[in-house]
């Protein structure tokens, strides 16, 4: 979608006299003239309204409905050793397809739950990352299988974050060596793969051994966590990190910063957007912690 810029404003300002001498339309002629009153009568009875509101403000509201308001005061969870349950005052959650909520441990049963709990008067679906892998999970309406998800997994591995290298600067070039190298060198050693890190626009070259190797990493987990790594992976478009974080090599703050290690060079030559690069930022961290946590309450708790 193009932008509009104020700048346009004035360019309209100086062309309007221009533009009426050759667009202007007679309201002599009878037929300009009952367009222009058929046009009124469309209008005028909502003029002041378009007037008063934003058109985006109308568009989100036509195609974006407001958030639900908070309808219950307590949450709880409730359940056997196997099953845990989170109950909204006297009802029990369940997923959008209608499913009821029973995740296989006490850990994850209280992040759900926190999630809900920390709702203040609306509630955003969006921002409840732990619920939204939840549903993922019990509804998979992809019906997709543990082999599918590592798959998926697998296919970042090609244009991986770190493996794709820029040299347009000897600054940037050394930043890179200094904060990716050792991250890469500890996967390679980690999982016995030989991952070399490319230069210009071709994809890194990763061979079937190793995509296999990574394979039987992943179907180590269950799908519940697996669902977790792919969540993570997408959200930093990085194999090598996700797994990194995964295996506490490093923390998920420092992988969301490693995956945004060019833009964070950027910014700190020329500046950031006010907003935009931190609303980016904050919205990674998020997703990525609770990928990560999400991933670790359903292997530490044995979840197979």
């Amino acid at each position: 979608m193009n932008e509009f810029f104020p700048s346009d404003c004035v360019k309209c300002a100086l062309n309007s006299e221009e533009k009426k001498k050759k667009a202007t339309v007679s309201t002599h002629h009878p037929n300009n003239y009952s367009a222009a009153l058929t046009m009124r009568g469309l209008f005028w009875p909502v003029a002041p309204q378009l007037l008063n509101q934003n058109p985006l403000i109308i568009i989100a509201r036509r195609f974006f409905p407001e958030p639900r308001k908070r309808f219950f005061k307590n949450v709880t969870v409730a359940g056997t050793s196997n099953l845990y349950e989170i109950n909204l005052d006297h009802r029990k959650l369940k997923t959008p397809a209608g499913n009821l909520i029973q995740v296989p441990n006490y850990g994850l049963a209280l992040a759900v739950a926190n999630e809900w709990s920390a709702v203040k008067e609306k509630i955003r679906p969006s921002l409840m990352h732990l619920t939204g892998l939840t549903n993922t999970v019990l509804d998979n309406p992809g019906r997709t299988t543990k082999y599918d998800l590592s798959g998926k997994i697998i296919e970042y591995l090609d244009t991986d974050t770190l493996l794709f290298r820029e040299d347009a600067t000897d600054d940037f070039t050394q930043l890179q060596v200094k904060e990716w190298d050792p991250v890469l060198n500890w996967f390679n050693e980690r999982f016995e793969t030989d991952l070399k890190p490319c230069h210009g626009f071709l994809a890194a070259e990763v061979s079937t051994q190793t995509k296999e190797r990574i394979r039987r990493y992943l179907l180590s987990y269950d799908i519940w966590a697996v669902n977790g790594l792919l969540y993570g992976t997408e959200a930093l478009k990085s194999v090598i990190l996700t797994l990194a974080a995964a295996e506490r090599k490093i923390s998920a703050i420092k992988a969301v910063e490693l995956s945004r290690l060019e833009t964070n060079f950027q910014t700190s030559r020329w500046g950031s957007v006010e907003w935009g690069h931190d609303l980016e930022r904050y919205d990674a961290e998020s997703r990525f912690s609770a990928a990560l946590l999400f991933t670790h309450l359903n292997t530490w708790q044995g979840c197979k």
